[in-house]
């Protein structure tokens, strides 16, 4: 005796098919999405996310200038020749050839004697905003002459990390 399908073992019958459709469609696209994490931790990709999207590090330009206060207590690489070597402990550097960006301020410089206007430099270090003397002062643990940097009061600058000296202009 054969039994007759009700419409209710139908539906089920439909359910059952329909679940395993979706479900080898969900398996098919969860393939192979490992990437360049494989093997990774979240802590490593989000760092190197983080890298990838990291500060500035380029030359001093008009687009870096333009966009300075995004970057204030961050850490950032700028390529610029020196404009000015105003202490061993502080210079500004200028903006590329074709930019008509002011001077930016840089302190905390090791006292490289190779430092002089034209030297090109690649400065590593935190964008910082207003200049005060007596806060940098107490900040690096040096001591400025006032009068050298009134013109630079209130001012953006670069509290450097490091100094290195990619062309010296004096040859």
């Amino acid at each position: 005796m054969r039994s007759t399908p009700t419409p209710r073992s139908r539906t089920a019958r439909a359910t059952v098919a329909t679940v395993a459709a979706f479900a080898t469609v969900g398996l098919a696209a969860c393939g192979d999405t490992a990437g360049d994490e494989a093997g990774a931790d979240v802590e490593e990709v989000t760092e190197d996310d983080a890298a990838a999207a990291g500060p500035y590090d380029g030359a001093y330009d008009s687009a870096f200038y333009g966009d300075v206060t995004s970057y204030v207590d961050e850490q950032v690489t700028l390529s610029a020749d020196v404009n000015e070597v105003i202490t061993p402990e502080a210079f500004t550097i200028a903006g590329a050839d074709d930019t008509t960006v002011e001077p930016l301020l840089v302190v905390g410089a090791t006292g490289d004697d190779q430092l002089s206007p034209e030297t090109t430099v690649e400065v590593t270090g935190t964008v910082m905003e207003g200049f005060t003397v007596t806060d940098v002062e107490q900040d690096l643990g040096i001591d400025l002459d006032d009068a050298l940097f009134e013109e630079y009061a209130d001012e953006n600058y670069v509290v450097a990390d490091s100094v290195e000296v990619l062309q010296n202009a004096q040859g």
